[in-house]
């Protein structure tokens, strides 16, 4: 490399640095906090888990399994020069052996000094067979201080030079296309998950949409990585055998020594490289900017970098992440504030042992429940109805696997409930019928033979006054305006709307009955305290996480429904004559005892007298 090449690199590494340097011991915290908060999340939801067997090898060296330790073979804080190339050659000697220039050239790097931390911006020219869905690979040499990287060079020192090499595209499927058609026109719209739309006037072909299979036809795309951030990783100590998985690609041991030390870790750190950063690279692109980085990392943080890595893949692999979902988590530790994300942690997990206690009281109400006196049965059938519904939307969405295990539970413990609600039974038809069996659900005789159900019709009866015309509304607002897959998926989609939007009106027939009755005491009260307390949680998300103001509203409708049954309870003293949520009547109870106290007294009395005759006799 020239002087003036060098100085202006050297320039270049100054600017960097008095950049990096505003953000202080600030910066530094928050990126402490930041990857505690990750440790502990990944530790607890994912767990950690190393398969055993063979060390895979690396590019640059060779993985090995030795049954003697392994010793580095240089030290901390030795002085190396570092030279960047880009090239189509998957060697980092035969990009070297081209006699192209480094992109980037330093010099007198300290081996992993944590003070390192230098970047640089170029421009790339992808060459005509990149393009083409070619392979382009980025090096890292590094020698020692004055030395060429060039084994044809005599400066050339072959006992203290290596390389890191790392594919600098990455092939991937083309992202999903959510394709929709407005229904009514036959207006195509495809719209991908990079956000690139277009519109076309097409023929509605409603069977081939469905039969597609979108992950076969998908082609493989070449991206180019933006980023290329190369680390130096704090960890000097003798490696014992068998070698710890998690430094089984990091190692590199040299096989010029008869393998019995290895060269320093470094390693491409493409950790926060997300799937929205990289550069889809194609006939039309002539220059792409690159963003070179050099810095050191501790051993801990990259033994919980590959930890995590391994837990996203193998998530994704049993099913239970989905594409992309990833990138999503790592977007939020990357763009929110650590403190934020502190607290969001510890409400969430409050959020989840107020659903498991709401749960375990509703489980164990409609179990011991033994009359409907007082309850809406309409409302327990159309809850089970919109949990169903729901449920077919997440499975026409191509949800993941975990949250579409939980909606089909929610929705077999809402029908188990319509059981407990109403007499199910499964009768035989009469002769010649097509079916052998027939579902009947009738009403129990508790409910039919109380007020309940004359009441529970009559709520019904004006909530379908508000709800259908609301419902029938958003069906034609989206017919008319937002594209669809097909009309199932319209249909789909308008009732899970109406669902989220207008839901909180299916509890609005229990506060009528609450009114006829004058009487709250037949209500799951603990379950509907641990709800109310997650909606308290809810309306605090409301306030700290950025969003339209309708929509922060919209969040405490649920609220204005519940303070309504707070009333109700100050209202409507506790009526004794009533059984609570657990089928227990104070006055029932009471009175059973003293009519047992009724029958003790008229035996004892009996028996007295009994025995005064016996005694009279013998007198006699």
């Amino acid at each position: 490399m020239s002087q003036p090449a060098a100085a202006a690199a050297n320039a270049d590494q100054a600017a960097a640095g008095g950049n990096r340097q505003q953000g202080g011991i600030g910066s530094f915290i928050q990126s402490m906090i930041r990857m505690l908060l990750m440790y502990q999340l990944f530790k607890w939801f994912t767990g950690s888990g190393t398969p055993k067997g063979a060390v895979p090898g690396s590019k640059g060296g060779v993985g090995v399994t030795s049954k003697l330790a392994i010793a580095p073979k240089f030290l901390k804080n030795h002085p190396f020069d570092v030279h960047f190339y880009i090239s189509e050659q998957a060697e980092w000697f035969d990009a070297v052996a081209q006699g192209t220039d480094p992109v980037w050239y330093l010099s007198d790097i300290p081996l992993a000094d944590q003070t390192v931390d230098l970047q640089k911006n170029i421009q790339y020219t992808p060459s005509e067979l990149v393009q083409t869905n070619g392979s382009v690979y980025v090096h890292a040499v590094f020698t020692p201080p004055g030395a060429s990287p060039s084994a044809a060079e005599d400066d050339f020192d072959p006992s203290a030079t290596f390389g890191r090499t790392s594919p600098l595209n990455i092939y991937l499927k083309k992202p999903k296309s959510k394709e929709g058609v407005h229904l009514l026109g036959g207006k195509n719209a495809t719209t991908t998950i990079d956000g690139e739309a277009s519109g076309e006037d097409n023929v509605i072909k409603e069977d081939e949409k469905e039969e597609e299979d979108e992950d076969t036809q998908r082609p493989i795309l070449s991206y180019l990585k933006p980023n290329i951030t190369l680390t130096m990783v704090d960890d000097f100590g003798t490696i014992p055998s068998p070698i710890p998985p998690h430094l089984a690609k990091l190692l590199n041991i040299d096989q010029v020594g008869g393998g019995k030390s290895y060269w320093p870790h470094t390693w491409y750190n493409d950790f926060w490289l997300l799937r929205d950063h990289l550069v889809p690279i194609n006939n039309t692109v002539t220059t792409v900017t690159l963003h070179l980085s050099l810095h050191s990392l501790p051993s801990w943080k990259y033994a919980l970098y590959s930890s995590m890595d391994q837990s996203f893949s193998m998530q994704q692999s049993f099913g239970a992440m989905g594409e992309g979902e990833s990138d999503d988590i790592k977007r939020i530790f990357l763009e929110g504030n650590p403190w934020l994300l502190g607290v969001t942690v510890c409400v969430s997990t409050l959020h989840s042992v107020f659903d498991a206690l709401a749960f375990k009281n509703d489980i164990g109400f409609w179990k011991d429940n033994k009359s409907m006196k007082g309850l809406s049965a309409r409302s327990i059938l159309i809850n089970a109805a919109c949990q169903l519904i729901i449920f077919f939307y997440l499975l026409d969405n191509e949800t993941s696997i975990v949250v579409l295990a939980s909606a089909g539970i929610g929705t077999l413990i809402e029908f188990w409930k319509v059981t407990k609600a109403m007499d199910v039974k499964l009768a035989r038809c009469p002769p010649g019928s097509k079916l052998p069996y027939k579902l009947t659900i009738k009403d129990r005789a508790s409910y039919t033979s109380s007020k309940t159900a004359e009441y529970d019709a009559t709520a019904m009866q004006y909530l379908s006054y508000a709800l259908y015309p609301l419902v029938a509304g958003y069906g034609v607002y989206s017919l008319v305006y937002q594209t669809h897959k097909s009309w199932y998926s319209w249909v789909l989609y308008t009732l899970v709307g109406a669902v989220y939007a207008f839901g909180f009106i299916l509890m609005c027939p229990q506060l009528y009955l609450n009114y006829k009755l004058k009487s709250v005491a037949h209500l799951p009260w603990r379950q509907m305290t641990y709800k109310f307390l997650n909606t308290i949680i809810d309306d605090l998300f409301a306030f700290v996480i950025k969003m339209p103001l309708l929509h922060r509203l919209s969040v405490f409708r649920d609220d204005l429904i519940f303070l309504i049954y707070i009333y109700q309870r100050w209202i409507y003293r506790v009526d004794k004559s009533r059984p609570n949520e657990f089928g227990y009547a104070e006055e029932q109870e009471e009175e059973e005892e003293k009519k047992e106290e009724k029958k003790e007294g008229r035996a004892s009395g009996s028996s007295d007298k009994k025995e005064e005759e016996k005694e009279t006799k013998k007198d006699k």
